[in-house]
């Protein structure tokens, strides 16, 4: 199986191959299938299939290899070494598997730092715009209009004054007017 470019694994043993590596008569695991407590997958040929995960799953660790290899396992998988070779070439599998997922894991990761970078590189980006564009409003923007001064509180005060000055300027001249003509 293919997956975005990464190589998957996957053993898929016969019903009767399944059944002899579990330590299980055929018609057990046949009624694990039908109670659908097992999966069974099918191949293109339409033959079903037991995966080596969900044996494992259902009846734990396998008791024997099969007498026959299931299609793509290596020659390791043979029945002159029922367990040892076997599991050998299973963990080593198993262990090329969790090598793999973890340098995914990493690059993952390794993609999530500089997504947060970029982001953080586009938002300053954005602030920086968004403040050049606010100093070129101010500028190109008439100023805002100033308001009009009150009018003054004490215009009349002034006006009462000015009256007052004029009134002691008659005064005077009419007092001073009368001693140089008379």
């Amino acid at each position: 199986m293919q997956l975005a470019g990464y190589a998957w694994v996957m053993t898929i043993f016969t019903i009767s191959a399944a059944a002899h590596a579990a330590g299980i008569d055929r018609r057990t695991l046949q009624r694990a299938i039908k109670s659908g407590r097992l999966s069974a997958t099918a191949n293109a040929a339409g033959e079903r299939g037991i995966d080596l995960a969900e044996l494992i799953r259902i009846f734990g660790p396998l008791r024997e290899m099969p007498q026959e290899l299931p299609q793509g396992q290596s020659a390791a998988m043979s029945r002159d070494a029922p367990g040892g070779a076997a599991g050998a070439a299973l963990l080593e599998t198993l262990r090329d598997q969790v090598r793999q997922a973890q340098e995914q894991l990493r690059q993952a990761y390794e993609r999530e730092q500089q997504a947060q970078q970029e982001k953080a590189r586009l938002l300053a980006l954005l602030e920086a715009e968004q403040v050049a564009r606010r100093d070129l409003e101010q500028k190109l923007l008439p100023p805002p209009p100033q308001p009009e001064l009150p009018p003054h509180r004490y215009h009349r005060l002034w006006l009462l004054l000015a009256i007052l000055a004029l009134t002691a300027v008659i005064l005077v001249w009419t007092h001073t007017s009368a001693y140089w003509l008379g």
